[in-house]
């Protein structure tokens, strides 16, 4: 038999990594999930909140320019 100076991943002694779907399933239980999802509804509420409040350009305390009609073309 042929022995081998270094350990093969698929020898006797596994690696502890687990499955992908195993680290979601705990994802709901853990705090800064929660934190974060908290964080991005405020975020969001805040912006659909203000949507119409913002601030232009320029435009400090100084009123907005009616525009005139135009003048009909005379033949």
């Amino acid at each position: 038999m042929i022995t081998h100076p270094h350990p093969h991943p698929h020898g006797s002694k596994k690696a502890t990594q687990s499955h992908p779907t195993e680290l979601w399933r705990g994802l709901h239980k853990n705090w800064r999930t929660w934190a974060v999802i908290a964080v991005m509804l405020a975020a969001i509420g805040t912006y659909v909140l203000t949507l119409d409040e913002s601030i232009q350009p320029g435009a400090s305390r100084s009123p907005v320019p009616t525009a005139t009609a135009p003048t009909p073309a005379s033949k």
